[in-house]
């Protein structure tokens, strides 16, 4: 998978814009983060995990896959290797962002479009 998937799959919730941030496309629910490119790799994810538990589960699960540098641990957030990126798992990460920090009456009214 690559950032233009990532910005598909982000776009596809109300209210989620994309703009320029030291350079690089950043994806944000109002003024809130949820996902960029990570300035350490252009090939990494960096997306907003709220739940410290979630984030631990990824982590050991598929470190392949997930991963944190010791600049990002005290952030709530995870890295993910988007070339070995399963797209069900990344769009599950960006929903549960949004749905946290998106306004409560655009989480309500919220219908997922229905993929069959």
């Amino acid at each position: 998978m690559t950032f233009d998937d990532v910005r598909q799959i982000a776009l596809s919730f109300p209210g989620v814009t994309e703009h320029l941030v030291f350079g690089s496309p950043t994806l944000r629910v109002g003024k809130r983060f949820l996902a960029c490119i990570a300035k350490i790799d252009p090939d990494t994810l960096c997306v907003k995990v709220p739940d410290k538990r979630e984030r631990e589960y990824f982590l050991a699960a598929k470190p392949d896959v997930y991963y944190l540098t010791e600049h990002y641990e005290n952030f709530e957030c995870l890295l993910v290797r988007m070339p070995a990126a399963d797209p069900d798992e990344v769009r599950s990460l960006v929903e549960q962002a949004w749905r946290t920090y998106a306004p409560k009456k655009l989480v309500a009214a919220y219908t997922p479009k229905d993929d069959s």
